[in-house]
């Protein structure tokens, strides 16, 4: 009911500045919605509870849209670890990521990798139904997605079937055999098990589409010129 009430609110945002079937009017500011919804006679406690959280932090105070970072050949970094409210990490998260979600399909096809999204502690925010939706068409646009996080287990299991390349440090057992299913032969899953589990620090378990058992891998040890 609370996102029926908040998608009512955006259609009579946009109705106000006349758009209508067949009609295109103005854009109304981001902001419009969560105005109208505090100016009904009667509004939903809870929602505007929920809503209020975001806009102490300024979500709502965009006033003209951002251009696509797919537009850009600068890295870009959307910090979004700098606050503890776990609620307003995964609204970033969602709008950061519905934002480039939406840009791949605009921009149509690649027949080339573009852009990485590098996608850090990404526990805080690894529930977004988005992340394994994308994750199975990004290539296709020209992304290559890249989720980091402490446990496998953060992860919803669809999104494993979309990963092509996996790198595993060290984790405790219930991740270590799980990846262990992942990318190692039937026969080994108990060996692959052990060695995720007892994994040097700086050292790791690579595997790829195509290859028949994973390999061992580490940082280098000097610096490249």
């Amino acid at each position: 009911m609370q996102l029926g009430r908040v998608r009512e609110a955006i259609k009579q945002s946009y109705a106000d500045l006349g758009w209508a079937v067949g009609t295109r009017g103005k854009i109304p500011p981001f902001c419009t919605f969560y105005d109208l919804l505090k100016a009904e006679v009667k509004p939903d406690r809870g929602l505007m509870t929920r809503l209020a959280e975001l806009a102490d932090y300024g979500l709502f105070e965009a006033t003209v849209g951002a251009p696509s970072l797919l537009d850009s050949a600068t890295p870009a970094l959307v910090q979004i670890h700098s606050s503890q409210n776990e609620v307003l990490q995964r609204a970033f998260s969602t709008f950061v990521l519905h934002h480039l979600y939406q840009s791949m399909f605009r921009r149509g096809p690649q027949d080339r990798i573009t852009h990485a999204v590098i996608f850090d502690e990404a526990h805080r925010a690894a529930r977004l139904k988005l992340i394994p939706t994308m994750a199975k068409e990004c290539r296709k646009y020209g992304l290559s997605f890249v989720v980091a996080s402490q446990e496998a287990k953060d992860f919803d299991a669809s999104l494993f079937t979309a990963v092509a390349n996996f790198l595993a440090l060290r984790v405790s057992e219930p991740d270590a055999k799980l990846m262990a299913k992942i990318f190692a032969p039937s026969d080994k899953l108990t060996l692959y098990t052990d060695r995720i589990k007892q994994m040097a620090k700086f050292k790791a378990w690579f595997y790829s589409e195509g290859m028949r058992v994973p390999m061992p891998v580490a940082l280098s040890t000097t610096r490249p010129d």
